[in-house]
């Protein structure tokens, strides 16, 4: 099995997974399973698409990285959909969205960097 735990975006997102769970096993029913499953899914999709971008040439990352983008943007969208449905306290949310901005920023960080490399 690779170890990733030198990739700082890749360390970054796997915490925050965890914050999502800590988030989504809060939630009430009738969004748990559905809404919550799916801000679950698409969190495991961005870092499995962090996983898989970063094992390309580097040559090829950059439209590894734009998928991560634009998960991550899907992700966002439906993490705040779930806080204005007041599924989560306004704390939460804004820690949430501390790492949310920090992870955006490696993110653009590393679309900087593949765009200087093609």
């Amino acid at each position: 099995m690779a170890h990733f735990e030198h990739l700082p975006l890749f360390v970054k997102t796997y915490e925050f997974i965890k914050v999502v769970y800590k988030i989504v096993h809060q939630f009430r029913k009738e969004y748990k399973y559905n809404l919550g499953a799916e801000l679950q899914q698409i969190a495991w999709q961005v870092l499995d698409e962090i996983i898989t971008t970063n094992s390309l040439p580097d040559s090829q990352k950059k439209a590894g990285i734009k998928k991560i983008s634009e998960l991550f943007d899907k992700f966002k969208i439906r993490f705040r959909l779930a806080y204005e449905l007041r599924l989560m306290t306004d704390k939460k949310f804004a820690f949430a969205q501390q790492v949310m901005a920090e992870i955006g920023r490696m993110i653009g960080g590393w679309s900087g960097w593949a765009v200087s490399r093609s």
